[in-house]
């Protein structure tokens, strides 16, 4: 069954104002649109593990809060989050922090669509308590009894926000719509994102943690027959990498403030960072033929100043229709 698409109008600390998105069909997950820009490209947003709290020792304030300010000054179409958004699922005073340190974004009227991660969940003795945190923390959303969904963005780039703590293996009720929104891209969709926060392809040094990997053995069957390129960005990983795999761009962004992890950067990593720390945003531009996409990065040791942000990373993705 087919569902209309949603229009965001505005975001106010994760709640959309002043109208509500709706889902005309509550049996299927929703699917959002972001519209594009009169006469300029659409420039949105991605990254991961801000790790939103009052507790000091797992995050790094000065860089989350850095980020989410320049984030805003770029005044993007959207932002996408990809997992642990807060630290603790099971307290609702991270959910608050999260809305009073983002209150710009509001005030910017940037739409915010999240994917569960694993600290989205931990906490609580049953899943459907946290749940309940998030699904409340994005009520405006509508997204439950949902945990995954798609945003059209612009014209031509559709957006699959998926739960890799969900089955994701052939058969599983999560699988079956990845596969029928894949392969159900109209012709007018040219670049397939796919958001999760266990990464598909990273350093193997970090262990898999779910079905992750169903992702990435589906495209490399696939991806060359879609009409559509393909982009996946995951986090957890509280760092950058960058890998190419069958003809699909692989991101690890989880820089959003998380205690930092070291990436060593090897298997055919291709960004080729010298730096270990990368509090970090993507920046994707989206054009009628291209997809680009910087890496903008804080150096908290500078805090503020133009010799705080770099962007050490850049790379394009061509359509193929």
């Amino acid at each position: 069954m087919s569902m209309k698409p949603l229009t965001v109008l505005a975001v106010l600390g994760g709640l959309i104002l002043p109208g509500r998105a709706v889902c005309t069909n509550t049996a299927e997950p929703p699917r959002f649109e972001v519209p594009s820009p009169p006469g300029s490209p659409l420039v949105f947003v991605v990254y991961g593990d801000t790790r939103f709290t009052q507790r000091a020792a797992v995050v790094n304030t000065v860089a989350r809060r850095a980020l989410v300010e320049k984030i805003a000054s770029e005044k993007p179409a959207a932002i996408l989050i990809g997992g642990d958004l807060v630290y603790d699922g099971s307290d609702p005073r991270d959910y608050q922090t999260y809305r009073s340190e983002t209150s710009e974004w509001s005030q910017e009227k940037i739409p915010v669509f999240p994917a569960l991660g694993n600290h989205e969940l931990k906490g609580c003795a049953t899943e459907s308590v946290c749940l309940e945190n998030w699904w409340n923390a994005f009520d405006a959303l509508s997204l439950r009894p949902h945990r995954w969904y798609s945003v059209a963005i612009g014209s031509n780039l559709l957006a699959l926000v998926l739960d890799s703590d969900a089955p994701l293996r052939p058969g599983s009720e999560q699988r079956a719509w990845f596969e029928e929104q894949v392969a159900g891209a109209g012709e007018q969709v040219k670049f397939i994102l796919i958001v999760l926060h266990y990464p598909p392809v990273r350093d193997p040094i970090y262990p898999r943690m779910r079905d992750e990997k169903e992702i990435a053995g589906y495209l490399s069957r696939h991806a060359k027959s879609l009409r559509s390129s393909v982009l996946v960005v995951g986090s957890h990983v509280h760092n950058y990498e960058r890998y190419a795999r069958d003809g699909v761009m692989y991101v690890v962004s989880g820089g959003g403030g998380a205690k930092p992890v070291p990436a060593p950067r090897m298997f055919g990593e291709l960004s080729h960072l010298h730096s270990g720390v990368n509090f970090h945003y993507l920046r994707l531009t989206l054009f009628d033929d291209r997809l680009t996409c910087v890496m903008v990065r804080f150096e908290p040791a500078k805090v503020t100043g133009a010799e705080a942000w770099t962007e050490p990373d850049r790379f394009e993705i061509r359509a193929r229709n």
